[in-house]
């Protein structure tokens, strides 16, 4: 069988490092599921915006505003590839939000908003494909091969969230996995059901006065991400719906919670992060491998995009693919069933810098197409990715720079200037998020802020895949900047997403022999009971501070409800040497309380209230 090879050769990716600085940047978090950036500084600031294309960013320029740790890089995945948080330059913060390759936005439609002069949120509109007309060199595709070889153990496909699945009717999320529905049922009615097969498990769930979209009806869609394999949509019943979950056998279990905005979230017991790493066993004889089209898709180009840092596999229709990689050879090979390839296909450009030595492309046989990838030395493939229903994304990785980085690769392209409103304006006093008159301590008073959980302990997850972890730092970071500005010394158990044991943060608190302790936490409830919702405050020893917390929280907050004031033997009260108290903020598995919790707006006036009832128990105590 003769085969197209294009050979290359070494490629140097450009990567910078920003110097870690004392920094301002207290919090910054993208919302994936509301397209939305988040971010908290210790004093005020104007960002100043602009888009980037090729490939297309939005970056943000917080101007006076300094870090305190090195570059930040997080994947997202779906359309939006990453979130950069790096120093611009010794007195600026930068922010970039990169779009998945083949996607923009329009720069009119994005919204810079100031909640406060400190708290700043930028919501995005829905990313646009965009498709590029660079003419490439062509690939012949070869004739299949009567026997082709038996393929290497193949690797699930990593989706990335909100990857397309049959015309959004049914979407795998970064938070789980998510069903529109024509009808809805009640939380109370779902019944679950797990039935262990040899080598996996089938979990089913009934779910009374719930009709499904017809396209899904009757389907069994393929899902190869977090240890499932597929799902099954049955209707027995016009008004019950069935679903079946194929997962591996050592997935926990998964529940299901109807959303208010209309459809229906499954998600495993104790959060995505315990079967992240899971392989889905093999799918059922039914699964729908293409459910949309009739006739094969047809593979039509392959090109290497974003400075060479991605091997894009670009078909006329929905694709599938799943990777494997020679451990001996390096060669990464993707394999993808139910497609063909064009006649010719579209090559990436030839060049000297390539991060690709060799790279083969060939129909094995009348309904599946193999590409084989053979970095460059000093590269590495990383993970094969979906941004969209018509792509394949692989990830190159150079490891070494041969040529020196430009000073901020992110300016090149053309950039156009974003619209920045200036801060919601405050009342003038000392603080512009307390009331006026609010007293400052005497003397040295400690306060020890303790966010709950972290790290490899998200805490609860709730509905929509809202993690504890999530609610209350943002939380903490601003009832400690609060109660700095009122001459209050504060101590963090931790301000970012790491994890601190129960005995370290008590432990911390102790040795610096802190006047106040107070923990931060968001509740949760089992059995699909998203009718609960609610706020509390628990104590150990002396209630005062608890009282003081909970009556500002009332004063200032619309709570859910109020569950009172109660005595708990949790581990950091009973062993903090000072007066402690325990907030429950809300519920992230209650409908009301999930909501609000998801704003920054209702985040900022739940942090005012805890620092105004600490600062009430600190003026009633005289410290």
């Amino acid at each position: 069988m003769r085969f197209h090879w294009l050979l290359l050769t070494i490629l140097s990716t450009l990567l910078f490092a920003l110097p870690a600085q004392a920094g301002r940047l207290l919090f910054w978090r993208y919302e994936n599921n509301q397209n939305r950036l988040i971010f908290t500084t210790d004093s005020r600031v104007q960002p100043r915006a602009q888009l980037i294309p090729n490939p297309t960013r939005i970056v943000l320029d917080l101007p006076g505003i300094t870090l305190n740790r090195s570059t930040v890089d997080q994947t997202i995945g779906g359309n939006i590839r990453s979130v950069r948080v790096g120093q611009f330059n010794s007195q600026t913060t930068r922010l970039v939000i990169e779009l998945a390759p083949g996607y923009t936005v329009d720069p009119a439609k994005v919204k810079v908003r100031g909640l406060s002069p400190t708290q700043w949120t930028v919501e995005l509109p829905d990313p646009q494909p965009i498709r590029t007309s660079t003419p490439r060199p062509n690939l012949r595709p070869n004739p299949p091969r009567p026997n082709p070889p038996t393929p290497a153990p193949q690797l699930p496909l990593n989706t990335g969230p909100s990857s397309f699945q049959d015309n959004n009717s049914f979407e795998v999320t970064r938070n789980g996995l998510f069903i529109r529905l024509d009808k809805q049922g009640e939380n109370r009615d779902i019944k679950v059901e797990d039935r262990q097969e040899r080598e996996a498990k089938t979990i089913e769930f009934t779910l009374p006065g719930t009709s499904f979209p017809k396209s899904l009806i009757g389907r069994t869609l393929p899902v190869n991400e977090y240890g499932v394999s597929d799902i099954k949509f049955e209707q027995p019943e016009p008004s019950q719906g069935r679903l079946t979950l194929r997962v591996s056998k050592d997935s926990p279990g998964w529940q299901a919670y109807y959303s208010r905005l209309g459809g229906l979230v499954l998600l495993p017991q104790g959060g995505i992060p315990k079967v992240r790493n899971l392989t889905p066993p093999e799918p059922s004889p039914e699964t729908t491998v293409n459910p949309v089209q009739n006739e094969n898709p047809t593979i039509s180009a392959i090109e290497l995009i974003n400075n060479n840092g991605q091997l894009l596999i670009r078909a006329d229709g929905p694709i599938r693919g799943q990777g494997s990689i020679d451990r001996r050879t390096g060669v990464f090979q993707i394999r993808i069933p139910n497609a063909q390839l064009a006649e010719p296909v579209q090559g990436p450009q030839l060049g000297r810098n390539s991060p690709i030595f060799q790279l083969k492309v060939r129909q094995v046989n009348t309904d599946t197409v193999v590409v084989e990838v053979q970095p460059s030395l000093g590269v590495r493939l990383g993970g094969l990715r979906q941004p969209n229903q018509e792509t394949l994304s692989l990830e190159v990785i150079s490891l070494r720079a041969t040529t020196p980085p430009p000073r901020n690769p992110i300016d090149s392209g053309n950039p156009t200037p974003i619209t920045v409103p200036p801060p919601a304006n405050n009342p003038p006093s000392q603080n512009p998020s307390l009331p006026p008159g609010t007293q400052t301590p005497r003397g040295r008073v400690l306060v020890v802020i303790d966010p709950g959980h972290g790290g490899k302990d998200p805490g609860a997850v709730g509905l929509g895949g809202l993690r504890e972890v999530d609610v209350i730092l943002p939380i903490s970071l601003e009832v400690s900047q609060l109660l700095k500005q009122q001459g209050v010394e504060v101590m963090m158990t931790r301000n970012a997403d790491y994890f601190v044991s129960l005995q370290g943060r008590t432990a911390m608190a102790n040795r610096a022999r802190a006047n106040i302790f107070v923990s931060i936490h968001a509740n949760a409830v089992g059995g699909g009971r998203s009718n609960v919702s609610g706020m509390e405050t628990f104590y150990a020893g002396n209630r005062q501070l608890a009282d003081a917390i909970h009556r500002s929280i009332l004063r200032n907050v619309t709570v859910a409800r109020d569950r009172g004031v109660k005595r708990a033997r949790f581990y950091v009260l009973r062993t903090s040497r000072m007066p402690s108290a325990l907030v429950e903020v809300g519920f992230v598995t209650g409908t009301v309380d999930n909501a609000r919790l998801r704003d920054p707006a209702y985040r900022s006036q739940m942090a005012r209230a805890i620092a105004l009832g600490i600062l009430d128990y600190i003026r009633q105590k005289r410290l």
